[in-house]
């Protein structure tokens, strides 16, 4: 059950126009009571107030997107004409829209607000939208500013890439992209550090904390000693045009383009479509290669390993019509000479050169594969081959394999007749023994014999199959 309680009286110092607050009062039980006719009085002034202050606010922002409407217009009709209106209006179309609502909003807010506080004290919901609406309004604006920024950037890297001169707008694009990176972190902080100032408590904290800034610095300086590392080197690498956007290099054997520069790290992109993220810190401690430092032009190399007897003159005169027909020879530089001429080969290399180091891997193929097509059609015998020389050997007298089996037939009964003799020598000294081993021996030479005789024919005959072959002498 509730128990209406009466408000109590004004004192002097009370504001009149103020809306009450209902009190509440202690009932009976000790259940404290609430005023509801106070309290419908108070629901109905807040409503009313937000009501108030959601239609001019809606009314400035409504004005205020028209505002921005307009000017974007504008920008784009006077874009026809100039490059940097056109990237503005391309890169802050949405921010400007977005700037143009908060503006006109917090503009009708502070209009609403001002006509409130002439009846009725700030109130925690006032405090509340004033401070939500100035917050976003300043996120906006920053926004704003970052898109801004982004168009400066777009103007001069498309200017520059408009001249002819490829090497200083890769520079120009390079340096550009890292200035604007520095300038969104500046703009995105300054934004952040305002939004937060608005809070009354925090501008306190923000005393305290720059009183003690210089300890602060050192430890997070200590703490993020690698960030900040590779921030100065990013910075280093823009200003001392080590590597830009574009630029080919080869870092730990590893051949890529530059694609990409931030203050950390850097993007390079190598030939199988591979994405190698390098901190800066390392370009800045270690040696690599940059084949485009001072220019794209590049000139390429190849050998090939040929017969003594390749024509050089006809061969040059071939890589000369190959290189008048390619689309990509620069026209500088196409020789071919004889590098080296040891062992069974004599070396050519070819010399090429091209606009861009992928035009010199191109043209390199294209010539190679085509000289060794002419080489198989017009000129085989330059082709690389093994050589190896046989020596003649004479042979005065052509035996037959009767005759050779005749001579051997001959050494054998030589070697009978000594046998015989030692044979005859040995009985007087030993008759009792010497008759089994003179039968041995007569039986062994008699085995010895046969395959002697055996053997020569066999080597007869080879050797008169070879002399009739000519391995030997003369058919």
């Amino acid at each position: 059950m509730l128990f209406v309680a009466t408000a109590p009286p004004l004192t002097p110092s009370a504001d009149p126009s103020a809306t009450p607050t209902p009190t509440p009062t202690p009932g009976p039980t000790g259940i404290p009571s609430v005023n509801v006719d106070e309290t419908v009085k108070v629901v109905t002034k807040t409503t009313s107030d937000l009501v108030t202050i959601g239609w001019q606010a809606g009314v400035g922002a409504i004005i205020g997107i028209a505002i921005a409407f307009v000017a974007v217009a504008i920008l784009s009709f006077m874009g026809k004409r100039r490059l940097l209106y056109r990237e503005i209006v391309d890169f802050g179309r949405r921010p400007a829209y977005a700037v143009g609502t908060m503006a006109g909003a917090f503009l009708g807010t502070q209009i609403a607000l001002t006509g409130l506080r002439q009846t009725k004290d700030d109130s925690t919901t006032m405090a509340i939208i004033e401070r939500g609406v100035t917050i976003a309004l300043i996120f906006a604006v920053t926004w704003l500013v970052v898109a801004f920024a982004k168009a400066i950037e777009s103007t001069v890297v498309k200017g520059v890439q408009a001249s002819e001169n490829q090497g200083r707008a890769n520079r120009v694009t390079t340096q550009s992209q890292i200035i604007r990176r520095v300038a969104e972190a500046i703009i995105i902080i300054a934004g952040l550090v305002s939004a937060i100032m608005t809070f009354p408590t925090v501008q306190f904290a923000m005393g305290s904390l720059l009183a003690s800034a210089g300890l602060a610095s050192v430890i997070a300086g200590m703490a993020a000693r690698s960030m900040l590392g590779n921030v100065f080197a990013g910075l280093q690498l823009a200003t001392t045009d080590a590597i830009r956007v574009d630029d080919i290099v080869v870092v730990d054997d590893e051949q890529g383009t530059i694609e990409e520069i931030t203050l950390t790290y850097v993007v390079m992109r190598t030939w199988d479509e591979r994405r190698l993220i390098l901190p800066s810190t390392h370009f800045t401690e270690n040696p690599f290669a940059n084949w485009t430092r001072g220019g794209s032009q590049s000139t390429g190399t190849f050998t090939l390993d040929l017969d003594w007897r390749v024509p050089i003159a006809a061969l040059r005169a071939e890589l000369a019509r190959l290189v008048a027909a390619s689309t990509v020879w620069d026209g500088r530089q196409a020789t071919l000479d004889v590098s080296d001429a040891v062992g069974d080969h004599v070396t050519v290399r070819v010399v090429l050169t091209g606009a861009t180091p992928g035009a010199v891997g191109d043209l390199k193929s294209y010539v190679r594969e085509e000289l060794v097509t002419w080489l198989q059609r017009e000129a085989p015998y330059a082709l690389p081959r093994t050589r190896v020389e046989v020596e003649q050997v004479e042979v005065t007298q052509d035996l037959s394999a009767e005759q050779v089996a005749r001579a051997a037939e001959e050494i054998v009964a030589k070697q009978k007749a000594a046998g015989a003799d030692d044979t005859i020598e040995t009985a007087a000294d030993d008759s009792s023994g010497t008759t089994t081993e003179v039968e041995g021996e007569t039986t062994a030479h008699g085995l010895g014999a046969r395959r002697a005789v055996r053997l020569g024919r066999a080597m007869g005959r080879s050797l008169l199959h070879r002399a009739r072959r000519g391995g030997l002498g003369p058919r």
